[in-house]
């Protein structure tokens, strides 16, 4: 997720429950309550479909032969070309296993960088021993691998789609009981959570890129009727809003006309969702049912912003469940969409969403963007772009300090200097991008908005890439955020999400042709920041900065965490050089430095200028 100073945190005001926020009322004080949204659990992708019955040989067979194809052209990226046209229900299965594969055959040969063909091969062809369960090989010999691969027989994997045609029988089959089965969870309620179906298949601007289309019902629904709905579900249980307003307005929103222009798919999935509102509002916490109750109604929005999107239109919800005074709420924020571009990563094609802001609840995110696992695509928002533009970055381009620290470090002479270097480096850097339009105020802050939209935007593309992979846990995140797993076994959420957090932040540094000394500071902030819980990110700071001073031959005055605690003076020690640093060096340096962690090379990402001509929002 990216922030102004990148928190994950959610900002929710001190004052009792959701109300609705109109233009004269004052915001209450704002406290942070943090989560662990962004960061896919280690081991989440399960698939619940038919893909899950299907038989491991099959996708065994589809990897292997990807591999074999990788292994001819000496490159991993023609392997997972290759895996790009198998069935579609067992594409993400069989890349996950090719990944796992061939991080686990990097590690065991040695060969940690794929970047010549010989040493791709060799990996490539150790995966698939591996893939076969060969363990009589040592992976380490060229030789020894390269006979043992070549003796084997890849079979040509199946092109007939068997899954799919599965998949289709198995749902032609059931029809007539899901149907059934709908009624009964729209009348009576579900016995366990919603599970949440495919969406359709994108249209218009979700496919080609560009502004879907508006629809003025439907967007006074999700800015007014729906606030009200959420705020009047979010009384006491026996409460007289729960008793009396909140059916009447479920019985008003329920069958919408608005929703029913659009066909079936559409009204039947807003109808469950109010329908699944009312119910989980109708249970307190102490219920048995309320857990699942919850998910129901999650998954259930969920599936109205696949419909919104299967029908081409502007419109994006988004469920946010959090806990103030010991007490859980759930709202629900909606969105227009105002743009849909496509980022790129050599192949790879990643749809993002640019997002405005429609509902009038007074809880808000404290962050850029989001891809948390839950959604379909990443998303940039563009409410609180603005708003870091004007507060924090004009007055830089302006000629002030970029302020890193809390409040008593950036009074004291330390923090004043630092910031007085962070406020000079992004200056420059912001000099070059905009060109003439530093002389015109509204074209400097146009400029800007754009050109942090893109950052953010390939920022959130490069952890929905990561979703869909496994990625090492390096050693030295783990000696600042801790290991992986704990002795249960488990994976740890803070470190999964440290984890992810620094593959995005070092590939939008990498990414970013204009502003990298703009994220590098945005990130280096945690880092230089007291508070009360140290974040995923302000370690993740710790280990770019001395990673990317380490590329840059800057001399290190000494680990700077250290005795269980951050150690600004050291830190210190590195940002003066680092800020002296030329765009391009920053970059190949962040560049390098992810391929040291993770072991692999960085495809860095760009915009699909065909989808986005300009490259950002239009």
């Amino acid at each position: 997720m990216a922030s102004p100073a990148r928190s994950t945190s959610r900002t929710i005001p001190a004052a009792e429950g959701i109300v609705a926020h109109g233009d004269g009322d004052p915001r209450p004080q704002q406290v942070d309550l943090r989560d662990t949204g962004g960061a896919a659990a280690e081991g989440a992708f399960h698939e619940t479909g038919p893909a899950a019955r299907c038989l491991p040989s099959v996708i065994r067979r589809h990897v292997l032969a990807a591999v074999d194809a990788g292994v001819a052209a000496g490159d991993d990226d023609a392997a997972r070309a290759a895996l790009g046209r198998v069935d579609w229900i067992l594409r993400g299965r069989a890349r996950r296993r090719f990944e796992q594969a061939l991080i686990d055959a990097a590690l065991a040969t040695g060969v940690i960088v794929l970047d010549a063909p010989a040493g791709a091969r060799h990996v490539l062809r150790a995966a698939a021993l591996i893939i076969r369960g060969r363990r009589d090989v040592d992976l380490a010999d060229r030789d020894q691998v390269a006979r043992v691969y070549e003796a084997a027989v890849v079979g040509a994997p199946i092109r007939v789609p068997i899954a799919s045609i599965a998949a289709a029988l198995l749902t032609l089959t059931m029809v007539t009981a899901v149907a059934t089965a709908a009624v009964f969870v729209v009348t009576h309620g579900p016995p366990g959570a919603h599970t949440r179906p495919a969406p359709p298949e994108p249209v218009g601007a979700y496919r080609d890129g560009g502004a879907p289309r508006r629809d003025p019902a439907i967007e006074q629904v999700l800015a007014i009727d729906l606030t009200h709905l959420v705020v009047a579900s979010d009384g006491d249980t026996g409460s007289p809003q729960i008793g009396g307003e909140l059916p009447r307005l479920a019985r008003a929103l329920r069958d919408h006309p608005a929703f029913a222009a659009y066909g079936k798919g559409l009204a039947t999935a807003w109808r469950a969702m109010i329908d699944s509102l009312e119910r989980r509002a109708l249970l307190t916490e102490a219920d048995p049912a309320y857990s699942k109750a919850t998910s129901d109604l999650l998954a259930r929005i969920h599936v109205v912003t696949d419909q919104l999107a299967g029908a081409g239109l502007a419109y994006f919800l988004d469920p946010e469940v959090f806990t103030e005074h010991s007490r859980r709420h759930a709202g629900i924020f909606t969105y227009r969409v105002e743009q849909v571009a496509f980022v790129r990563a050599a192949r790879v094609r990643v749809r993002v969403l640019s997002l405005r802001r429609l509902d009038q609840l007074n809880v808000s995110l404290a962050l850029l963007g989001m891809k948390p696992e839950q959604l379909r695509d990443p998303v940039v928002l563009l409410d609180q772009i603005e708003d870091h533009v004007r507060t924090q970055v004009l007055p830089v381009l302006a000629g002030g300090p970029y302020q890193v620290g809390d409040d008593a470090w950036n009074s004291s002479a330390d923090g004043r200097a630092v910031a007085a270097l962070a406020g000079e480096a992004i200056r420059r850097e912001l000099v070059i991008a905009l060109g003439v339009d530093v002389t015109s105020i509204e074209r400097a802050t146009a400029r800007c908005d754009q050109l942090i939209t893109g950052s953010v935007r390939r920022h959130e593309a490069q952890h929905e890439l990561d979703q869909q992979r496994a990625l090492p846990y390096p050693r030295a995140l783990a000696a600042c955020a801790g290991p992986l797993r704990g002795d249960d076994g488990h994976a740890s959420p803070f470190a999964v999400r440290a984890r992810t957090e620094l593959s995005a932040y070092l590939s939008q540094i990498a990414s970013d042709m204009w502003l990298p000394e703009l994220a590098l500071w945005n990130l280096a902030r945690h880092a230089f920041r007291r508070t009360s819980g140290t974040s995923a990110e302000a370690y993740v700071a710790v280990v770019v900065l001395e990673g990317l001073a380490r590329q840059l031959h800057v001399a290190s005055p000494g680990p700077a965490f250290h005795d269980g605690a951050i150690d600004r003076d050291r830190l210190r020690g590195l940002v003066a050089p680092l800020a002296a640093r030329t765009t391009t060096e920053l970059r190949s340096a962040a560049a390098a430095l992810w391929t040291e962690l993770f072991g692999r090379k960085l495809v860095r990402m760009v915009d699909d200028e065909r989808a986005n001509p300009a490259g950002t929002p239009r």
